[in-house]
């Protein structure tokens, strides 16, 4: 069997449909661009040169997690099972971080080392697969044919992944959820003017602090700094956070 080391051939084909799409030929083609304006608010305005080159730190951190886990879940697939008949172009557009919204993975997954859980955290989030979308329909045909016992190895190792995955839904790393969830708010908030409330990790840990004084207290009582700059280092898998 060969196994895939990267997905570089995967990565220039959505260069490409993105350039074809928008004519845009800024930097952070193939990102999910989490703010309310244009790349180009940003990078015609000198003072955020520093953030813009952090924040592309912060998408190639996020990206190579991403990436490694796609990767083992590819190699690990059967050659005739459905996820790996999309072939390798059409299955990375489908499951990569164009296609996901952070939480519902950090909810099944926090620590990026259940190789299905990218493709089960729909199955267990809160709102569940878009019926109309081709990956509810690629996912459904999936589990059907795991489901007529083609291959009982496969079988198994699925089994594990959901059993995981379901354990961790129904006691997910709440701190994790709220440090990504802030992010995001921060982010759509944001008009791209000042450093000041920018969504970095000091941003977003500040208004934290400041929505729950109990959150506040526990934390001024114990000093518990390297705590968050642990949970800092693991939200950095799911979003671009500086940190």
């Amino acid at each position: 069997m060969c196994i895939k080391k990267d997905w570089n051939v995967e990565k220039e084909s959505l260069h490409q449909l993105h350039r074809e799409l928008t004519g845009s030929s800024n930097n952070l083609p193939d990102v999910s661009w989490p703010f309310s304006f244009p790349y180009e608010h940003l990078f015609k305005n000198p003072k955020m040169e520093k953030f813009l080159s952090e924040l592309k730190q912060a998408y190639e951190i996020k990206e190579k997690a991403e990436d490694q886990l796609l990767l083992k879940l590819w190699n690990l697939l059967p050659k005739d099972s459905p996820l790996k008949g999309l072939g390798s172009e059409k299955f990375y557009r489908f499951w990569n971080r164009l296609n996901r919204d952070p939480i519902p993975l950090a909810v099944v997954d926090s620590e990026l080392d259940i190789v299905h859980s990218m493709i089960l955290a729909d199955h267990f989030s809160a709102h569940g697969f878009n019926p109309k979308s081709d990956r509810f329909h690629i996912y459904k045909d999936h589990v059907n044919w795991i489901m007529q016992g083609s291959d009982q190895r496969y079988l198994e190792l699925w089994s594990k992944d959901f059993i995981k995955c379901k354990n961790h839904a129904k006691k997910p790393d709440n701190d994790l959820l709220k440090i990504i969830s802030t992010f995001q708010s921060i982010c759509i908030n944001w008009d791209g003017s000042s450093l000041e409330d920018c969504p970095d990790a000091k941003n977003v840990m500040k208004e934290i602090l400041h929505e729950n004084r109990e959150e506040l207290e526990n934390f001024l009582n114990s000093n518990d700094e390297y705590g968050w700059q642990k949970k800092m280092k693991i939200a950095s898998n799911f979003i671009p956070i500086i940190y």
